[in-house]
C-alpha cells in the first residue's frame, strides 16, 4: 500500500529520528514500495541531534548469513565514519531480503550479529530493522529469544 510510505527527502529535510517510530518512519521513506531482488544491508548514520546524515550506504550481494569477521569490520568502518564525520552520532541498519513475510534464521543471524557487533566495538546504533517483500518490521528483543 503507498499510502503508508512517508515521501523521501534530501538528508537535511528528513524529520529527525529520535524514537522507534521515527526509524520505522525514516526506513519505510527509503524503501518505497517493498520488494527486492537480492540480500541487501543498509546502514544510514545520524548526528547527535537525530538528523539523518548524507552518508547512507547500501551493500549489495550480501551472505545469506554473516560471519564474525565480516561484522567486525563493517563496525569498524562505522566507527571510523562516526568519529570522523558524526561526533556523538549514531547508526542504523536494516536488513532487506527478498521473500516471505515473517522472520527466518537469516534474519534472526543478521539482526542479532550486527547488534552484538555493534556492542562490543561499543558502536552507538539503533534496533536493527528488517524488510522483505511484504512488511517492514523492527526486530524486537522478544524475536531474539525466540530464536534461542
Amino acid at each position: 500500500m503507498t499510502h503508508d510510505i512517508p515521501p523521501l527527502r534530501r538528508p537535511e529535510d528528513m524529520p529527525a529520528v529520535r524514537t522507534q517510530a521515527d526509524l520505522h518512519r525514516h526506513w519505510r521513506a527509503m524503501m518505497g514500495e517493498l520488494g527486492f531482488g537480492q540480500r541487501q544491508l543498509w546502514f544510514q548514520f545520524f548526528d547527535a541531534d537525530g538528523r539523518c546524515t548524507p552518508v547512507v550506504q547500501q551493500v549489495t550481494d550480501v551472505p545469506e548469513l554473516p560471519d564474525t569477521e565480516m561484522l567486525a569490520n563493517l563496525m569498524a568502518i562505522c566507527d571510523q565514519l562516526l568519529t570522523d564525520l558524526v561526533p556523538d552520532g549514531s547508526v542504523a541498519f536494516l536488513w532487506a531480503r527478498p521473500g516471505r513475510p515473517g522472520l527466518i534464521a537469516s534474519d534472526r543471524a543478521w539482526a542479532a550479529g550486527l547488534a552484538k557487533a555493534a556492542a562490543d566495538a561499543g558502536v552507538r546504533s539503533h534496533p536493527v530493522h528488517l524488510a522483505n517483500d511484504h512488511e517492514l518490521r523492527v526486530f524486537a528483543t522478544d524475536d531474539e529469544i525466540a530464536s534461542a
